[in-house]
């Protein structure tokens, strides 16, 4: 027993180091919310994990309905939150639910790394916070004293030294209550002033937190755990015990061997049951990878520009080199740093941009073609070294996106940005990759757009069109072909040819105006046309492709023919037309000859004679 005892000792003393970059966190707004939803949402999206815990009744009673409760509104609430603080979630839809099911529940939150809070208890603890002389921050008022909040760039000792009524909080640490939780004083807690700014705690301090002297976890001698941190210790090793998959049975043998050699006195046989059998209850490791579709909550899918661009997810832009997809997105970007919409949208959410461009020199060509759009090049965020999209460039993003939040993140073009080795025509390399990219846009809820290049040979479909792996297609919920405008090679156009949230949006057309040939271009919007199809765009003119001029005229005077009868839907016109031998580009060809007048009927365009 003794051996896996210490080897389990082992385990404790030699925790994993962590390998993720730390998050820069962020102050929102939505933390001083009185919605306690709310404010848990908004520490969730900052990289906290939250818990419920039970609230105060009116009484000033803990709602556990013990009446000694010995941490009334600070303990979790256990139907939701079996493990404790190892049941806290970042989960939106279990975060949601648990408010939703108890909402009068006090928040507790799990800190992020990078920053840690001195819980100030009492007089005394304001005496010795005092005496530390540390920067202003970010407070909280609780009932009894204060939580000051500071940001950390290296992490704080795992053994701490002991301040006199201080308790030192960080992501190792345990839970935090935050606002707007109530206290069983009466008080609330509650944010000091309106200091958002969040100092950082000096190397020197976090230096002198360490414990001199390294306490072990050895078992060899007795008497490790002593009186005040007997249930602690041994509930975190039953807790890493259930974690790793043990059953009960195991868990109280393991324990009660701990007990007896380690516990200065031992536990009562009772209360170490109680123990085992409160952690045996824990969910493990396994169970957080999956939940009930019960619990999640449903939403509305949210477009950064509707329909074309959508929030939480990819959208891809394929065109061919030269053609403006540059252009267009940086358009784009100038819309969104502004807040004001282009002609073919109702509104563009304002906010920053985050541009990864490999093509374009930040000096010479991105930072004056988006001034030339008229964008705020203050809300525009640009990659400065260049990386590919691996493991170490994944946490870099991360960490940019956590630090700035931008509305819109541009990626041109995407091949560029695969990692070094990875075979952009491999499905199965090519969908892990987008996967990843696709997280980050859900977990941040901000509007990814990348852009990829046209293949020359033509695939069987649209979508498939662009350089790389159909995975690329397949996993964007949203696609736009950028080419030249059939009729008028000096415009383009953009087609919708994949939508997943929406009806597909009508063609978007455009034309670059330049001032001379050192100028960089300017879009003028012109009138969208909601008939233009990806197959006009990707269908060579009748001259390239060898087909006779007269294609167009017998196209012409047989539609002449059918629209004397009268206006006809275009979707009949399409289905009439293919009976017919005649494709859709000839068709609108035909149509733009006749000069032919286009409305609705409902959602269906009509064509009729002018």
């Amino acid at each position: 027993m003794l051996n896996a005892l210490e080897h389990f000792t082992q385990t404790i003393d030699h925790p994993e180091k962590e390998t993720e970059m730390q998050k820069a966190f962020r102050f929102e707004d939505g933390m001083k919310s009185p919605s306690i939803t709310k404010a848990a949402l908004a520490w969730a999206r900052q990289g906290a994990k939250i818990i419920a815990l039970h609230g105060i009744d009116e009484n000033g009673a803990c709602t556990c309905g013990k009446r000694q409760c010995g941490s009334p509104g600070k303990h979790p609430i256990a139907d939701l939150f079996p493990k404790g603080q190892h049941s806290a979630t970042s989960n939106v839809a279990k975060i949601r639910r648990a408010f939703k099911t108890h909402p009068d529940a006090n928040l507790g939150v799990i800190l992020p790394k990078g920053l840690m809070a001195l819980d100030v208890d009492g007089p005394e603890g304001a005496e010795t916070f005092e005496a530390l002389n540390l920067k202003p921050t970010l407070s909280v008022q609780t009932g009894r004293g204060a939580h000051h909040y500071f940001r950390v760039s290296e992490a704080l000792p795992e053994k701490k030294t002991t301040l006199d009524c201080i308790d030192i909080k960080d992501a190792e640490s345990g839970y935090i209550v935050v606002p707007p939780s109530n206290h069983h004083s009466g008080k609330s807690y509650r944010w000091r002033g309106n200091r958002r700014l969040i100092a950082k705690l000096p190397s020197s301090f976090v230096g002198s937190l360490e414990r001199k002297g390294r306490r072990t976890a050895s078992f060899q001698n007795e008497g490790t755990f002593k009186a005040g941190g007997r249930n602690n210790e041994l509930t975190k090793i039953a807790g890493s015990l259930r974690y790793r998959g043990l059953g009960d049975t195991a868990i109280a043998t393991v324990l009660q061997a701990v007990n007896d050699v380690a516990c200065t006195p031992p536990l009562g046989a009772d209360e170490v049951d109680r123990i085992s059998d409160s952690v045996s209850k824990y969910e493990t490791g396994s169970d957080e990878a999956f939940g009930w579709l019960g619990d999640v909550e449903e939403s509305e899918p949210q477009f950064l520009a509707y329909p074309y661009i959508v929030k939480g997810a990819i959208t891809v832009l394929d065109g061919n080199m030269g053609q403006g997809k540059s252009t267009f997105t940086c358009a784009i970007a100038a819309a969104v740093s502004t807040g004001k919409s282009p002609p073919f949208v109702d509104e563009i959410q304002q906010g920053s941009v985050l541009f990864m461009s490999a093509e374009d020199d930040p000096s010479r060509v991105l930072k004056p073609r988006l001034m030339k759009a008229g964008a705020d090049v203050s809300k525009v965020r640009y990659q400065d070294e260049p990386f590919t999209l691996d493991e170490r460039g994944l946490a870099l993003v991360r960490q940019e996106l956590t630090a700035n939040t931008p509305a819109l993140v541009v990626i041109d073009p995407i091949i560029a940005f695969m990692q070094e080795g990875s075979n952009g025509n491999n499905a199965t390399e090519t969908m892990h990759f987008m996967i990843q990219l696709d997280q980050l846009a859900r977990d941040f809820d901000t509007a990814i757009l990348i852009v990829r290049h046209l293949r020359k040979s033509r695939a069987d479909h649209a979508m498939h069109q662009g350089i790389g792996s159909i995975s690329i297609s397949a996993r964007v919920r949203s696609g736009l072909i950028l080419a030249p405008h059939p009729d008028n090679p000096q415009k383009r156009a953009i087609v919708h040819a994949k939508s997943n949230y929406s009806e597909a949006g009508p063609a978007i057309v455009f034309e670059m105006e330049s001032d001379g040939p050192r100028s960089h271009p300017k879009i003028v919007w012109h009138e969208c046309d909601p008939d233009m199809t990806a197959d006009d765009l990707l269908t060579p003119p009748e001259a390239e492709r060898g087909r006779p001029p007269k294609a167009r005229d017998t196209a012409t005077a047989w539609l002449e023919s059918v629209l004397r009868r009268g206006p006809t839907k275009k979707k009949v016109l399409d289905e009439m037309a293919d009976t017919n031998g005649i494709t859709m580009a000839t068709l609108r060809r035909a149509g733009d000859t006749l000069g032919i007048i286009k409305s609705k009927d409902g959602k269906e365009s009509v064509w009729a004679l002018p």
